[in-house]
């Protein structure tokens, strides 16, 4: 019996470290399921937006046929980019990625989310920009208009959504580096 105690370290190492690799790979499917969940809304988005601005267009005229025509460009991209997040998303093996690989990209998702939001900012004052320049413009202020207010929508929602995902994101931060080992 006694010659089996000195296993007894060795057991308790080998227990905590598939406790942290279980607690790891719990983190990176939480994580997953975060942006897989944020990929579907926006690509519901989307396709609601698609559909709605291919119907609407055969039946408006004037700045609302051009708010949504922009509607319907902005969200081909939109339904492009959720797309391939989520094709991303669903073939990254969260459960076998290392601590350090793990760290690097929930940092690159984080990095990703905070310029989007900066974007999406940017996205709100051009669409402002363009209504407000549709005022004063003898050229086309109808389209102006139009795509200023798609524009502006589109921020508006795009900003509410990077700033949920990135909030999400922010909170289960600790859990991962709770996970780094001292010294």
């Amino acid at each position: 019996m006694r010659k089996y105690l000195c296993l007894l370290p060795l057991l308790l190492l080998t227990l905590t470290a598939q406790a942290q690799e279980n607690t790891l790979a719990t983190f990176n499917l939480k994580q997953e399921s975060i942006l897989r969940v944020g990929m579907l809304v926006l690509g519901g988005w989307a396709v609601l937006n698609i559909l709605l601005a291919s119907f609407k267009l055969t039946t408006t005229t004037r700045a609302r046929r051009y708010f949504y025509q922009m509607n319907l460009y902005w969200n081909v991209v939109n339904l492009v980019i959720a797309g391939i997040a989520l094709h991303h998303i669903i073939s990254s093996d969260g459960e076998a990625m290392a601590l350090a690989e793990s760290i690097r990209q929930h940092d690159w998702y984080k990095k990703i989310l905070y310029l989007n939001i900066g974007l999406d900012v940017a996205y709100i004052a051009l669409g402002a920009y363009l209504q407000q320049r549709a005022k004063t413009s003898l050229m086309k202020p109808e389209q102006l208009m139009g795509w200023g207010q798609a524009v502006v929508l589109q921020g508006f929602f795009l900003l509410l959504l990077d700033v949920v995902l990135t909030v999400m994101l922010e909170n289960i931060s600790e859990r991962l580096f709770r996970l780094v080992p001292l010294g």
